[in-house]
């Protein structure tokens, strides 16, 4: 074999490399575009608080439901996330925030307590879907 004809053969194994790494890159690009980003989008777990008896609570509506992303603190204050219009809630009741995609309830120390699933809360506690809270006459379902 002579040196052209090699030469030539290295210059085809080179041109169909670059093919390779082209079509490949095109490949990765369409399948991202096509609905890969969806996938990730769908796995990431969304919680609520669905309202089962706003008490005395005018801000609340029966039946609506509240959001969890990131903390949502509860109480009467006005800088609370989540502000409860009742005599038995403290100024900063309880907190409810993100770990590890699991969502925590947090009694912040409050003097009437938090109950969960009918029984007071002291410190924090892993929620699943369908526990009821209770803040004073306000009644909540995680979801």
């Amino acid at each position: 074999m002579d040196l052209s004809s090699l030469s030539m053969v290295f210059k085809l194994v080179i041109i169909g490399i670059i093919y390779i790494i082209i079509f490949t890159a095109l490949r990765i690009m369409y399948n991202d575009m096509k609905g890969g980003g969806k996938a990730r989008r769908s796995q990431i777990r969304t919680f609520g608080l669905e309202i089962l008896s706003p008490g005395n609570s005018e801000n609340l509506r029966k039946g609506a439901v509240i959001p969890v992303k990131g903390v949502l603190t509860i109480g009467r204050k006005a800088d609370n996330m989540l502000v409860l219009d009742d005599p038995y809630a403290s100024s900063y009741h309880a907190r409810l925030f993100m770990k590890d995609e699991e969502c925590i309830l947090e009694d912040l120390e409050s003097t009437n307590g938090t109950i969960l699933n009918g029984e007071r809360l002291l410190g924090k506690a892993f929620l699943a879907s369908g526990d009821e809270i209770s803040i004073g006459s306000v009644s909540f379902r995680f979801i």
